[in-house]
């Protein structure tokens, strides 16, 4: 019998639905309408607080003694070019001449020895092959397919 009273049958339109009694509905209507005021209140007034940080944010403010101060890990200076002396300009002209001359060398060598052909036979078969291995016998070559015999006539339309 309780339930009865809690969820009423009524007929809407197209049958029958089960309804909640009037004064539930409206008290959990009125719920909802209080938290939603509630929550856009205290939006309102979060929105028109003031901030509570500095005005000028290159004031610097210590709140107590605990507050740190970030500062880096590591000072880098800058680095400064060093000065090249007119004496020391004509000794590396001559070790990048030397340098230039040794890689030339280095260069020509490697490029003889790629150059020289190796005594591999060329067939990629034969390099590939163990000495054990039994050659693979030759592939017969079988006949051409025949062409399609002429079509017959028939009925069909395609």
């Amino acid at each position: 019998m309780e339930a009865k009273r809690i969820l009423a049958t009524g007929w809407i339109n197209h049958g029958p639905v089960s309804l909640p009694p009037r004064p539930l509905a409206y008290g959990v209507g009125a719920i909802l309408f209080l938290t939603a005021a509630a929550g856009a209140g205290l939006g309102w007034r979060a929105a028109s607080r003031p901030p509570s940080g500095p005005a000028d944010p290159n004031a610097v403010t210590a709140a107590d003694a605990n507050t740190l101060t970030a500062r880096p890990l590591v000072d880098i200076t800058p680095p400064v070019a060093a000065k090249v002396a007119a004496d020391d300009k004509a000794d590396s002209s001559d070790a990048d001449s030397a340098k230039a001359a040794d890689l030339a060398a280095q260069t020509a060598k490697a490029q003889a020895l790629q150059a020289k052909p190796t005594g591999a036979p060329g067939d990629i078969d034969t390099i590939m092959t163990s000495a054990s291995e039994k050659p693979l016998a030759p592939a017969k070559k079988g006949p051409d397919e025949a062409p399609p015999p002429t079509p017959v006539k028939s009925d069909v339309p395609f």
